[in-house]
């Protein structure tokens, strides 16, 4: 299995920029003797969650986000409570059919984060939410960034 993890995209941009979309197509089209070089493509750098998508039948999540930062300042100069937030990509792969084969993607999912600056620890929001925080908007904007480019209608579901 190849997993690729890239430092691309640009800092503070929610969305995939242009340069993010086309090396990821053309490194899911990548393929020799006909099975795809590459299973899975992480993508780090722009600070904040980007978006999942497939594409030629790769995974790829543009941007976790930082998982784990101090208090985040953007470009403006403004605390920039989104440089807290990240996404963690969980993904069960199923072994080749046969020797040579494409590894497939069984489950693929994503668990909503936060970094808790004051605590110094990850937390997962929705067992935070589970435990009767009030984080239903952040993890909820996690989401929304997440499948942006349609990754739920690939099979892509928020994890428990």
């Amino acid at each position: 299995m190849v997993v690729v993890s890239l430092h691309w995209g640009t800092e503070w941009q929610t969305a995939p920029d242009g340069k993010q979309l086309s090396l990821g197509e053309q490194l899911t089209k990548s393929r020799t003797r006909g099975r795809p070089d590459i299973d899975l493509i992480i993508g780090t750098h722009a600070h904040v969650p980007q978006a999942y998508e497939k594409v030629n039948g790769t995974w790829i999540i543009y941007g976790m986000g930082d998982q784990i930062a101090g208090s985040m300042t953007n470009h403006e100069g403004v605390h920039d409570p989104r440089g807290n937030q990240n996404s963690i990509g969980r993904f069960t792969f199923a072994r080749p059919a046969e020797p040579g084969g494409r590894w497939k993607v069984r489950k693929a999912e994503f668990l909503p984060m936060w970094f808790d600056t004051a605590a110094g620890r990850v937390v997962d929001l929705n067992a935070a939410l589970d435990r009767g925080a009030d984080v239903r908007d952040v993890r909820d904007r996690i989401r929304r960034v997440v499948l942006s480019r349609g990754a739920d209608k690939d099979g892509l579901v928020m994890g428990e």
